[in-house]
């Protein structure tokens, strides 16, 4: 038995592309079924645990999926807005507690998220350097914004321009004063501060020379917010009517949520209220369904492989016939023969089964990280 291995061996590596390219096939057909179980599976538990901490959103009518994304996933800023009127109506009734939303700004290709400390909190979001904003235009950093963009506490991060822009050709600046740490969430991804300064990137406040009057030339908008000045920024304008992109609601118990939700159904809101668990239940669905899809597809090919890889098992046997015969002449028994044949065999499914659960393996250690890099 020994010796038939040792004879299986040496023909597979005196033929090594042949036996590379048959080990790599039952590899790949192994492999991929799993890995995509396993990302699918890393994927579901990313999106879910996020929504599971996030009991409800309301924000402006449209698509709830799209209004989720924004405001738990952070996905991409946003032009719709509401009121803040909003958050009033829902603090008034003493049911939850509610966090709004600024959602409308980047800054070097970064969500800006203005709102309130209590993000922070609810998140449960941990300082690893510095700390909180405490005055007009200071933000804290995620850890992978501070990481890519290489950022210190102290440093200044301009705002992107857009239309909503009334400071002039210079964009305002953001001071960091504080880095958060790692929580392999979207929050790594984000900056934080606070939801008046989102309304100065708007446009609906501003900073100048006490003494000078709007409109005038020494009326010059200030475009770093410091000490010296910061007590000059003033508002504009009803708070109620200014804007904002959502607002995370925390029912205070389950009789709470379910009036909460029974409020935003009449045709004439003009805001609609979502749970994120059901919208993503709904989203990993399709993508479910879009899963049995693929493994029908991966099925498919990888019976025609199988197939192919048989039939050129069978040539490899008939094109060794003269050899056969010979191994026959030289004293070896026919079950000897099959023993060669089936080692041969079973190395090439020993070595793709090998290699595809290493792969695997890795898939499955790394998969969450590959999650998060593909969502970011």
């Amino acid at each position: 038995m020994p010796d038939s291995f040792y004879l299986a061996w040496q023909y597979l590596r005196r033929h090594r592309w042949t036996t590379s390219i048959l080990v790599a096939s039952i590899a790949l057909i192994l492999y991929l079924p799993a890995a995509l179980q396993s990302i699918v599976a890393s994927a579901e538990q990313h999106f879910r645990s996020r929504a599971d901490s996030t009991p409800l959103v309301i924000g402006p009518r449209g698509s709830s999926l799209e209004l989720v994304l924004r405001s738990v996933y952070f996905d991409q800023p946003g032009d719709e807005v509401m009121r803040y009127q909003q958050l009033r109506r829902v603090q008034a009734q003493k049911m939850a507690s509610v966090i709004p939303l600024h959602t409308r700004f980047t800054a070097r290709n970064r969500q800006i998220v203005g709102t309130t400390r209590d993000y922070l909190r609810a998140r449960n979001l941990r300082l690893a350097a510095g700390s909180s904003w405490n005055m007009l235009g200071e933000c804290v950093v995620g850890a992978r914004v501070a990481e890519q963009l290489d950022v210190q506490i102290g440093d200044r991060i301009p705002v992107a321009k857009s239309t909503a822009f009334v400071l002039g050709d210079a964009p305002l600046r953001l001071r960091v004063v504080g880095l958060l740490g790692t929580t392999e969430t979207p929050d790594d991804e984000a900056i934080f501060t606070d939801l008046e300064t989102c309304w100065i990137i708007e446009g609906l406040g501003h900073g100048h020379a006490k003494t000078a009057k709007h409109g005038s030339l020494e009326a010059t908008s200030y475009t770093d917010i410091t000490k010296d000045n910061a007590g000059s920024f003033h508002f504009h304008g009803d708070r109620g009517e200014f804007p904002i992109s959502a607002m995370l609601v925390i029912p205070e118990d389950q009789k709470a949520e379910t009036i909460l939700l029974g409020q935003y159904f009449s045709p004439d809101e003009t805001v609609q209220i979502a749970r994120p668990r059901k919208v993503i239940d709904s989203l990993l669905a399709r993508i479910v369904m879009v899963r049995s899809y693929l493994l029908a597809a991966i099925a498919l090919v990888s019976l025609v492989t199988l197939v192919m890889m048989t039939l050129v098992i069978a040539l490899s046997v008939r094109l060794r016939r003269s050899e056969i015969v010979t191994m026959r002449k030289m004293g070896c028994a026919r079950h000897t023969i099959g023993f060669i044949l089936g080692s041969q065999v079973a190395i090439v499914l020993a070595a793709g089964l090998g290699i595809a659960a290493v792969l695997t393996a890795v898939t499955h250690r790394y998969g969450p990280e590959l999650i998060r890099l593909l969502v970011a």
